[in-house]
């Protein structure tokens, strides 16, 4: 008879480390976002020096550049907390200024007491 195993680690299930302390997904994000960034830097370049091949060659330092530090940055900010952490707090933060899935977060806060309130005490009595 088989053994099954009733429990899963949790490091079971978590996306490996690719690369400085990120996941694939947060290794593809960086670089597209470093692209994306020095892709007009490499056209502004390719510009003043007279010559397209500066485009590519800027966009893909740049992009390994912020993939480097970036990575630093992240493993700093991430470090001892879940993974899921940082994704939350983005969203969060999009949804409080009013972009993406803002109906499925709390985003109101206030104050609550656990004092009795003299005027609902009044109106229960009334009852």
């Amino acid at each position: 008879m088989a053994e099954t195993i009733n429990w899963v680690p949790k490091r079971l299930n978590a996306a490996p480390v690719v690369f400085r302390g990120m996941t694939g997904k947060e290794v593809g994000t960086l670089t597209l976002s470093g692209l994306g960034v020095f892709t007009p830097l490499g056209i502004l370049t390719a510009l003043i020096m007279g010559t397209i091949a500066m485009v590519p060659t800027v966009a893909f330092l740049g992009a390994g550049l912020t993939l480097v530090f970036g990575g630093t940055i992240m493993r700093r900010l991430r470090r001892g907390r879940p993974t899921s952490l940082m994704y939350r707090q983005m969203q969060f933060y999009m949804a409080c200024k009013g972009f993406g899935a803002g109906e499925r977060l709390i985003t109101r806060s206030s104050t609550y007491s656990m004092r009795r309130n003299p005027a609902l005490q009044h109106s229960i009595r009334r009852q």
